[in-house]
């Protein structure tokens, strides 16, 4: 299944090069950076890499605290 092709739209990207776009979204040449057709799509983008860095961070503080309470807490009361 191919590409959506839509009217052709100027898109600047946040480094200042401006990308013609025929397509829901495409990578910036000379930033690489996602550069959007819609304004929503970049919202959401933008909010889907937020949760995703909230997960991992969520994850990794589970870790450390199921590290510290259950195994070295126990260890150091050993003495």
């Amino acid at each position: 299944m191919g590409k959506l092709k839509l009217p052709p739209k100027d898109v600047q990207c946040t480094c200042g090069n401006v990308i013609t776009l025929q397509e829901n979204s495409d990578w910036c040449t000379k930033c690489a950076n996602k550069v959007f057709y819609n304004e929503k799509d970049q919202r959401r983008h933008r909010f889907h890499k937020l949760y995703t860095w909230a997960i991992i961070l969520s994850v990794i503080t589970f870790l450390t605290y199921i590290f510290i309470e259950l195994l070295f807490e126990p260890v150091l009361n050993l003495k």
